[in-house]
């Protein structure tokens, strides 16, 4: 669990991984240079069950990795430090294992709920193989996922900053080029939607830097590339149209048309795309 400067959500996500209905589990919480109160919350539940480090800050992907390189366990799941694990997560998770026979990777199903404890959202996978799907969004998050320890090793986050927000997309498309990518709809985890969130981001120039840093360091990947094949298209224009929406849903107009231009460049399957409209209302507005 990468956390930074989130003392007043950590003990909540720290108790929900506590009241686990199976034990067989592990807690590494990874300080990333946090100046907050975060210590002073985990050494209360620090044990032979939850372990708490603290390094330099290098962002969440570093965090991750230096939590992995930790990890004594067969499978690795990377917690946010603001989310709420259901008590059947680690459980559902040892479903899954002995399922498909100790799997490189799999997902859990999960919801997302705001601050208030209220649904907003029963997120359900389209395929219980989501390989054919990836390309079409990061469905995941890093909650859910679960990746089996000598995988994770082979196959660590990139820790380019800029990055960051994409990075556990970026991973996933990695190991969907070499792997099948299982997933349950058992739900087993409610992801909390709050102002605070850090895939939330305004500033174009982070925004516009991130997004091109995921798709070069995607396409470029030779495994990746051939994995995608005549998807490759589909899967820049999506990801340049979301860009397109999150520009101009924070008034950056005129950047959101540049993308727009791309997106279509791409793949002129953009129009069929509801991001596409939402762009356009937004851009019109």
């Amino acid at each position: 669990m990468p956390t930074y400067n989130r003392a007043h959500l950590l003990e909540k996500t720290i108790l929900s991984l506590l009241a686990q209905s199976d034990n067989r589990y592990e807690i590494i919480i990874v300080n990333d240079g946090g100046t907050d109160d975060t210590e002073m919350i985990v050494e209360k539940y620090v044990s032979d069950k939850l372990s708490y480090y603290k390094k330099e800050n290098g962002e969440r992907a570093a965090a991750r990795n230096f939590g992995t390189q930790k990890a004594r366990g067969q499978y690795i799941n990377w917690f946010d430090s603001d989310d709420i694990a259901l008590e059947n997560h680690v459980a559902t998770a040892v479903e899954m294992i002995e399922k498909y026979n100790n799997p490189e990777v799999f997902a859990l199903g999960y919801s997302i709920a705001d601050t208030s404890g209220k649904l907003i959202q029963d997120f359900v996978y389209p395929k219980e193989i989501m390989n054919s799907e990836i390309h079409k969004g990061n469905f995941f998050a890093c909650n859910p996922v679960f990746v089996r320890r000598d995988i994770a090793l082979e196959n660590p986050f990139n820790e380019d900053r800029g990055l960051s927000a994409s990075e556990d997309y970026e991973l996933w498309m990695r190991l969907a080029s070499k792997f099948p990518f299982y997933t349950t709809n058992t739900k087993s985890l409610k992801m909390m939607h709050h102002d605070e969130r850090s895939v939330l981001m305004s500033n174009a120039d982070k925004l516009i830097l991130r997004f091109e840093k995921f798709i070069e360091y995607t396409t470029s990947n030779v495994k990746v590339s051939a994995f995608l094949g005549e998807n490759i298209g589909y899967f820049v224009m999506k990801n340049y149209l979301i860009l397109a929406v999150d520009l101009a849903a924070n008034g950056h107009k005129k950047e959101a048309k540049y993308y727009v231009k791309k997106a279509c460049k791409a793949s002129k399957s953009l129009f069929y795309e509801r991001s596409f409209y939402a762009t356009i209302k937004h851009l019109i507005i």
